[in-house]
């Protein structure tokens, strides 16, 4: 990978005549180019770019076909705002992305490099790492405040995008969702759309780059109205709802240009980062396949003040071009790095030379199933899929992609096949091909074995291997599956689930993510032990699944081995430093082992890590600083996890603790009852206010507040133990105190408090005379409090 500081000793005059990775001519010709240049002055202004003052707008569209919009020739979808802009700008008719997949594509977009050079193959565990250069970091030197607004969590700074730009609005609140994960943190466009108006308010009258991703036609498929109402009731109808509310923001963003007079001062770009298959292919969503259906992508170029109106290309161009075009256009040179081309020359009427080609893949099916990945490259006329089985497809006759003609066609299926081996091998050079993992000494390796976390010393040689991997044409049926598997799951179907899991991993026990996912449904069930062998089976095909290891530690910690737990998550570290979870669970761990300091190393880095989200790591921080007697960090603490998350579990509990260290009583039952108040079933709140009340003579508050603990968690022993102790305080219900006492010593019979369900129970029989029984549990509770001393 070439250094940051490498694309600083380009000029404008040499643009990038870096590498390059497809068929196209060696350049247009300059001449003849220039000659253009100066017959139409009214279009392009003199100096080093055709628009050095502009501003540019950017808007890409997840989850977008081409060929549902409008513009592109779809009836069945209302689409003025982006129809608008093309009909005063460019449209191009055939633009491919590099990835089905959001976080690879937008990589590809802001580098201008395709994915084996960016080295983004997937969402999640994958960086943009600092040393790729974006657009924003060229802009920004060159008197642009640059700007982000991002609808979902899959583009968080945490990856890597925000590299040059002064402000990025990702700022999601995970505590609004009940499942995380990429896909389900994402927010509507309209709260995109107000990050962006609010900031430009007052950076508006600067000169601006700014980037606004709308999410919305990702699934669900849940349009505003009036949208939901027009567009359901049809076939794949919310989503072309979802689309046509997307145009609705386009406009108001528009307008609010227009509004400040800038309009007309602005270079703006719609395009889509990849497209959705709706059931084509047997492909319900994306990111399996690679057919036009998921990477033929809309793509508009409105410049101002042009004479460009409602002009089509129907050359073959892709995402990568957009950055070089931009560049260009502004007069910036473009880094050696980029394979993107500007197409400036195809705006300016010049032909495209020899045959494009744009190159596209999906690893999903690999990384996550262990089948092969795929990889394209398409022309106007033809479209090539490397695969177990190759396809070639006659774009002309064949749009939708249905009829393989690989061996029918053999000259033009091995021009593809040349080509794209000549790519691979460039790649192999320059590119950053797998992630290699970390080297582990031996006793570690042996620990981790012997834990289950890897399955042999094969590493990720399994992964790397080309040859007798699974085609995805023949395990799609099995991906919609392991997806219905998930679905039904997340709705606590677990039954359903369990079954339709059961069947992929019949069929192919060798799909590690199927093995995983059994593994999480059975860890909902509270079954942790059979979730520790699935993810055992997962890991013997990759050692390296950070999902099944997370998995596996998680199930570790519910069979309380904290120590096997602690493994997993340390492995974690190793595989993806940049993660802020295993360092959470390290620290809680690390809690509840009583190592503070290693709580508090692990929690400090965690929030370090992902400070926009650590709200959980401040309050364990918190809680770390509490046991150390630390009151004055650990308020500080606390207080900022509350302010990040005024609902966030346990924070006022703990702010209940410190007041009782402090010795203020009153106010550690008012944070107490707030800590209830937000979570009702917040049983050690209870239990703690039930002392307090003890302590300052209420006896009835007592009373009530052990029953609500006991309540809130039926298995609460030390609840259990003390709510006994209260009806016998009371002399009464001995009965119920007797079923309390004995559920308490069944539940934690060796705990510190146990002593006290003994002796409630002695109580209790020398109260009703029963005098053997008496002595039995007298002796007991001797014994028990004599085995808690030499602890």
């Amino acid at each position: 990978m070439t250094a940051k500081r490498d694309h600083e000793k380009n000029t404008a005059g040499e643009g990038h005549s870096g590498s390059r990775f497809l068929l196209w001519a060696a350049g247009v010709a300059a001449v003849g180019f220039l000659i253009y240049l100066g017959l139409n002055k009214g279009f392009f202004k003199k100096g080093p770019g055709m628009f050095p003052d502009a501003n540019v707008l950017l808007f890409t569209l997840d989850t977008t076909r081409a060929d549902r919009i409008g513009c592109y020739g779809y009836p069945n979808v209302r689409t003025p705002n982006i129809d608008g802009l093309a009909a005063q700008g460019v449209l191009f008719k055939n633009a491919t992305a590099q990835a089905p997949l959001t976080l690879p594509s937008h990589s590809s977009i802001f580098t201008g490099t395709y994915p084996f050079i960016h080295g983004v193959r997937d969402n999640g565990g994958f960086y943009l790492e600092p040393e790729n250069v974006t657009l924003a970091e060229l802009l920004k030197p060159r008197g642009f405040t640059t700007s982000a607004f991002v609808g979902a969590f899959v583009l968080d700074s945490r990856w890597g995008l925000n590299q040059g730009f002064d402000y990025y609005y990702d700022n999601f609140d995970f505590a609004k969702y009940k499942k995380i994960s990429l896909d389900s943190v994402q927010r509507e466009g309209g709260e995109v759309a107000k990050a962006f108006f609010d900031w430009f308010k007052t950076n508006g009258d600067r000169r601006f780059f700014s980037w606004i991703h709308l999410y919305d036609p990702h699934t669900p498929y849940e349009p505003p109205e009036p949208y939901r109402s027009e567009y359901s009731g049809r076939p794949w109808g919310l989503y072309d709802g979802e689309i046509a509310y997307v145009d609705s923001i386009i406009g108001k963003v528009l307008e609010s240009l227009r509004e400040k007079g800038v309009l007309d001062k602005t270079i703006i770009i719609i395009m889509g980062d990849h497209g959705e298959s709706l059931g084509e292919h047997g492909e319900s969503s994306h990111a399996f396949f690679i057919y036009d259906s998921t990477v033929s992508v809309p793509l508009i170029l409105r410049l101002p003040a042009s004479n460009l109106k409602g002009k089509v290309i129907d050359a073959q161009v892709e995402n990568v071009d957009m950055m070089p075009t931009l560049l260009d256009l502004l007069g910036i040179a473009v880094p050696k790095e980029v394979q993107g081309r500007s197409l400036v020359p195809l705006l300016a009427g010049g032909r495209a030379g020899a045959e494009r080609m744009a190159y596209s893949e999906s690893y999903y099916p690999r990384y996550h199933y262990g089948w092969s990945e795929l990889k394209s490259l398409r022309t106007v006329t033809y479209k090539y899929i490397q695969a177990p089985r190759p396809e070639l497809y006659d774009l002309v006759r064949d749009p939708m992609e249905k009829s393989n003609i690989y061996g029918q066609n053999g000259p033009q299926a091995e021009r593809f096949i040349k080509e794209l081996k000549r790519i691979q091998e460039q790649s192999s050079v320059q590119g950053t091909g797998e992630k290699a993992p970390r080297q582990l000494d031996n006793d570690t390796l042996e620990k981790l074995k012997a834990l289950g976390y890897v399955g042999g010393f094969t590493s990720r040689a399994k992964l790397d291997r080309s040859e007798g991997l699974s085609d995805p044409k023949d395990k799609i049926h099995l991906y919609n599956k392991i997806k219905q598997a998930e679905g039904a799951s997340a709705d606590r179907e677990y039954d359903e689930a369990l079954k339709k899991i059961g069947e992929v991993i019949d069929e192919d026990p060798g799909i590690m993510e199927a093995r995983q996912v059994r593994g999480n449904i059975y860890l909902e069930l509270d079954r942790p032990e059979e979730a520790v062998e699935e993810c055992r089976a997962a890991l013997e095909i990759d050692p390296e699944f950070g999902a099944a290891i997370f998995t596996m530690a998680q199930a570790y910690r519910k069979l309380k081995k904290p120590d096997d737990a602690a493994a997993g998550f340390r492995r974690l570290l190793q595989l993806d430093p940049k993660d802020p979870k295993p360092h959470v669970n390290l620290g809680e761990i690390s809690l509840v082992l009583r190592d503070f300091d290693a709580a508090i190393s692990h929690l400090e880095k965690a929030i370090a890590i992902d400070p926009e989200h650590s709200a959980v790591a401040h309050n364990l921080l918190g809680s770390a600083y509490l046991e150390k007697k630390m009151l004055e960090p650990a308020e500080r603490e606390i207080r900022k996890s509350l302010e990040m998350r005024p609902q966030i579990p346990d924070a006022h509990y703990n702010l209940g603790l410190l007041y009782e260290e402090k010795g203020d009583l009153q106010r550690a039952a008012e944070e107490y009852r707030k800590e209830i108040e937000i979570h009702p079933a917040a049983y050690p709140a209870y239990f703690n206010l039930a002392l307090l009340c003890g302590k300052t003579g209420d006896r009835q508050g007592e009373f009530e507040n052990f029953k609500e603990a006991v309540k809130a968690n039926p298995q609460f022993a030390q609840g259990c133990l003390f709510l006994a102790k209260a009806y016998l305080d009371r002399n009464e219900n001995f009965d119920e105190a007797i079923l309390l006492a004995r559920k308490g010593l069944e539940l934690d019979p060796e705990a510190e408090s146990a002593p006290l369900g003994h002796y409630v129970l002695a109580d209790i029989f020398n109260r009703l005379g029963r005098w053997s029984e008496y002595r039995e549990e007298i002796e007991k509770g001797q014994a028990l409090e004599a085995r808690i001393k030499k602890r």
